[in-house]
């Protein structure tokens, strides 16, 4: 079941995504994206020191990283800037794409005007909500979207790497 060999991570400077990061890169090739390249830098000096061996490019362009990879994921600022979600629009088609959202941009991003099943009409989209706001704490995640195969396979990479999900599939 697991063909996934690249993981793009669009808004890679999020810290607080940087344990689900450090995860993904021990087991994935990453791509990783940011419009921040001072930020993209710590980050991806941050999870190398982590793994030498792991397989960690930085991208300059979020639609080159997204076009390349069999999993997107949207993190940090890129849920609300229009711009980068046109670009990875044009090379999403019929992949899966995590949307990661953290509590304060619930309620403030993109998915508040537009569905992104409406934005990304020819994707899987998985919504993935951090559960837990203490560093400590065991990590657990919430899985909403409408695909059962998209849910399955992002659930089972989560579960893999120690956390706990909770699948929400939507009708």
């Amino acid at each position: 079941m697991e063909n996934v060999k690249t993981i793009a991570v669009i808004g890679a400077a999020d810290k607080r995504n940087f344990a689900v990061l450090r995860e993904l890169s021990e087991r994935y090739q990453m791509l990783l994206f940011d419009k921040n390249p001072k930020a993209l830098a710590d980050i991806y000096d941050s999870l190398l020191a982590n793994n030498h061996n792991s397989n960690i490019e930085k991208m300059s362009c979020a639609t080159d990283a997204s076009w390349e990879a069999d999993i997107i994921i949207l993190s940090g600022f890129c849920i609300n800037d229009e711009e980068v979600v046109r670009k990875v629009k044009k090379v999403a088609t019929a992949k899966i794409i995590i949307i990661m959202e953290n509590d304060d941009e619930f309620t403030k991003s993109i998915n508040s005007k537009v569905s992104f099943d409406l934005i990304f009409p020819h994707s899987k989209i998985v919504e993935i909500i951090n559960l837990n706001e203490d560093e400590r704490a065991e990590k657990e995640f919430l899985l909403e979207g409408h695909d059962s195969f998209a849910l399955d396979r992002v659930s089972s990479i989560f579960e893999r790497m120690g956390f706990s999900t909770y699948v929400s599939q939507l009708n």
